[in-house]
């Protein structure tokens, strides 16, 4: 009897360890190894809001300082009698002139504003953008106003294109009007406030694209922009591929983000773009200073 039990506590003892053995090697063929986690960034429009160009807003109290300067020398012309309010309406003194300048590819940056219309780069000597309230409202105009854009060399072959703020980034259109050069850049005119370009279109509908992919960062709110020194282009990367970029063009590539601590990432890079190509790239930290010596260099 004792040889009966004796037996069959072995038995069961066989059979726990192996139903043991069985769950456990089950267990390791179902695990799959836990994936790298990529680093995550947040969105880098914050950041570049504190470094754009700041709004420059001037009272215009009279006939006296209807004509104004910016801080970087753009200059406009036109009265209260050229402008009217939403009904239609002339005004009385005094409004406001609103004025943001952007002439280097480091500040067109800053504000997100790439120089190319309808997937064509465009050649550029500086972006302004005007506008004029009074009590808080916009103003509008009834005839033109004359505006002016500093420049050493002006070329005589820039027209006016005009920008239209889609809420994403601006469509840029060619008015086809040419500017008058003077001896202090580009004289021209326009009939509807907002945004200005002195441009050149010199993309062709043909090109090579760039993709931007990271097997260690997540690339989702990293800010990337591509600038042409040749032309002055700047571009900015939406869903991770270019737009068309020239055959043969020498680039430099800007990328930059921010973490939740605050700490500021980057990534540059200089190349000639002889095809199509995917780029893998990984972030590394910088400091505002730095980023901003390398913004200023390009």
């Amino acid at each position: 009897m004792m040889k009966l039990k004796t037996a069959t506590l072995l038995i069961a003892t066989a059979i726990l360890t192996i139903t043991v053995v069985n769950t456990s090697c089950k267990k390791d063929r179902i695990e799959a190894p836990e994936e790298e986690t990529l680093n995550e960034y947040n969105s880098v429009n914050e950041y570049l809001d504190t470094k754009k160009q700041d709004e420059q807003d001037f009272e215009i109290t009279g006939p006296s300082n209807d004509t104004l300067t910016g801080n970087q020398g753009t200059r406009i012309y036109g009265g209260k009698n050229c402008l009217e309010d939403a009904n239609g309406d002339t005004i009385d003194y005094p409004f406001f002139i609103h004025l943001v300048e952007l002439y280097t590819p480091k500040d067109m940056i800053y504000y997100q504003m790439p120089t190319v219309a309808s997937g064509n780069i465009l050649e550029t000597d500086g972006e302004i953008r005007i506008r004029a309230t009074k009590n808080g409202q916009d103003l509008f105009l009834s005839c033109p106003y004359g505006f002016e854009m500093p420049n050493a060399s002006p070329n005589s072959n820039m027209t006016i294109f005009t920008g239209a703020d889609n809420g994403s980034f601006v469509d840029w259109s060619n008015t086809g009007t040419p500017f008058s050069l003077t001896s202090y850049g580009y004289l021209g005119s326009t009939s509807s406030f907002g945004w200005l370009n002195a441009d050149i279109q010199v993309g062709t509908g043909s090109g090579n694209t760039l993709t931007f992919t990271s097997q260690v960062d997540d690339l989702t709110n990293v800010g990337i922009f591509i600038y042409i020194p040749a032309s002055r282009t700047v571009m900015q990367v939406y869903n991770m591929s270019s737009g068309l970029i020239p055959n043969g063009s020498s680039i430099k590539i800007v990328m930059m983000a921010i973490d939740g601590s605050g700490q500021l990432f980057s990534y540059t890079e200089s190349r000639t773009v002889n095809n199509s190509a995917t780029i893998d790239i990984s972030l590394s930290s910088t400091t505002d200073a730095a980023l901003t010596t390398h913004l200023n260099g390009l």
